[in-house]
């Protein structure tokens, strides 16, 4: 079924189509009426008709003076004595005669069976492509076997030619007046064609291009459906390089960054209900903590007996539980500095002038801010940079992405575990519209079953770790408006972590 905007098109496509078609119909319409009018007008045909009488009234008019002037020789009365006399005699009356007429150009006496008595002709020949010799006969007496006077007489060609053409348009133009209705319905049933011809050509020009944008549009009205019913990982074909293609791309882009706005969002509050239940642990085990060394610390003092084995027992006890207290108070201050962790201000710095700064703050192998390490180890395996020359305007805050970066080299540091031979690699560099920061070991690597969950709290393979570093980093990645991504290193083989952070959006539209 044709939809609204598919009839509404075609509509449009084939009014534009007929528009003009009409208005040709409608001039080649009048230009035949106008024609037929002025070249078959009746006038013109009677016109005609009398040029054709005049010509022959003309052509008329000189036979009948020949045979006039053949009927005056006739009636010379020396006429019948010199056919009865001498030949020579006929001979001179003829010539005379012939110089005295006008057209005639002979006359000659034959008998019954064509045998010439005389014959007289004009001097100088006749030019027979101009003139056309006609012949008068007349009988000189009653009598059955009386000779005959033939004349003849020189008339243009041009006067019947003239008439043999006139007659001939003038029958031309009498067909063409009869054909006139019949030129005009050809003209109608052509025209009435080319109407149908185009009518459905348009029609199905006009639905094929209205079912390709309409056919668009419906794609993007259904995925624009399933959006507000919360579906964020439809998306619509980009085909085409028209106004609905860029729009297709912008609704694209525009659900990645409402996914990753999602994303974030939804990681940003889990993470501050792991923040309050982190402040939360921290409060509740901090509490009992100096109740119970001073407790343990008391008796070890209060006891002064003699019983060796027993002052043995107090000072082991006494030391397992100061270690221990110990060891607790190091994790409610991770718990605290979790809860603590500050939102990131971001303003725009130049994101390869960072790196290039964390750099040279590397000093023998320990980053100055060692001390944001939970358990304060020192680096051991030298750390290999790989930064791009160059300027990348990015919205950071270096406090907190320097403490991000931090959190990632003590991780390949710790997974390498003081091997000679291990390696570090962080690199730099700028991807598109990205700043691309990468960290890179030859470790063991991050097990498969564990790249989904190694940005979560608590999640770690160390036995002593409490696994807020990931998270910590994560956290502080997605307020920059980045992502996060863990896998292997193609060229290290260890675990690889790329941060990637957007160039500043005004940046982005200098270099375009």
């Amino acid at each position: 079924m044709l939809g609204k905007t598919e009839r509404r098109l075609a509509l449009v496509i084939l009014f534009t189509a007929l528009g003009p078609l009409f208005a040709a119909i409608w001039m080649s319409d009048t230009l035949f009426r106008h024609a037929s009018t002025t070249w078959l007008n009746p006038d013109v045909l009677s016109r005609l008709d009398a040029s054709i009488r005049l010509y022959k009234d003309h052509v008329r008019t000189i036979k009948e003076r020949a045979r006039a002037e053949t009927e005056v020789v006739a009636r010379d009365p020396e006429l019948p004595v010199a056919v009865a006399g001498s030949k020579e005699r006929l001979q001179t009356l003829l010539s005379r005669h012939v110089r005295e007429g006008t057209a005639r150009v002979s006359l000659s006496v034959v008998t019954q069976d064509n045998s010439v008595l005389a014959r007289s002709e004009r001097e100088g020949p006749i030019d027979s492509g101009k003139f056309r010799v006609f012949e008068v006969r007349r009988t000189l007496s009653d009598a059955d076997d009386a000779p005959m006077l033939v004349a003849g007489y020189a008339v243009e060609r041009s006067v019947e030619d003239e008439l043999a053409r006139a007659g001939e348009v003038r029958a031309a133009y009498h067909a063409m007046m009869g054909d006139k209705e019949r030129l005009y319905a050809s003209q109608l049933r052509a025209f009435g064609a080319l109407l149908a011809f185009t009518v459905l050509v348009t029609v199905i020009l006009g639905l094929v291009l209205a079912r390709g944008v309409t056919r668009r549009i419906n794609r993007l009205a259904g995925a624009i459906r399933k959006v507000t019913s919360g579906d964020l990982s439809v998306r619509v074909p980009v085909t085409g390089s028209d106004e609905l293609t860029e729009l297709a791309d912008t609704f694209n882009r525009m659900l990645d960054e409402m996914k990753s706005s999602r994303l974030r969002i939804e990681y940003l509050r889990r993470f501050e209900a792991w923040q309050q239940m982190a402040q939360r642990l921290a409060h509740e085990i901090k509490n009992p903590l100096t109740p119970i060394q001073l407790a343990v610390q008391q008796c070890h003092r209060k006891y002064e007996g003699t019983d060796p084995d027993y002052r043995t027992l107090l000072d082991t006890s006494l030391e397992i539980v100061e270690e221990e207290v110990g060891t607790l108070r190091r994790l409610v201050g991770n718990f605290s500095r979790f809860a603590r962790l500050p939102a990131a201000e971001c303003k725009i710095d130049d994101a390869l002038g960072f790196a290039h700064d964390c750099a040279e703050r590397t000093r023998g192998g320990m980053p100055e801010e060692a001390g944001t390490d939970p358990y304060g180890q020192l680096l051991t395996t030298p750390v290999e940079w790989n930064i791009a020359e160059g300027h990348c305007p990015v919205a950071l805050d270096r406090q907190l992405l320097r403490v991000a970066l931090n959190n990632l080299v003590r991780n390949a540091n710790e997974a390498l575990d003081g091997k000679v031979d291990g390696r570090i690699i962080v690199s730099a560099q700028v991807i598109n519209d990205d700043f691309l920061l990468t960290v890179e070991d030859s470790g063991p690597g991050i097990p498969p079953e564990l790249e989904e969950r190694v940005f979560e709290p608590y999640v770690t393979q160390k036995s002593y770790g409490t696994g807020l570093g990931l998270a910590i980093t994560m956290k502080i990645v997605v307020e920059h408006r980045g992502t996060l991504l863990v896998g292997k290193s193609a060229s290290l083989g260890g675990a690889r972590f790329e941060i990637r952070l957007p160039v500043a959006a005004a940046d982005r539209q200098q270099a375009a």
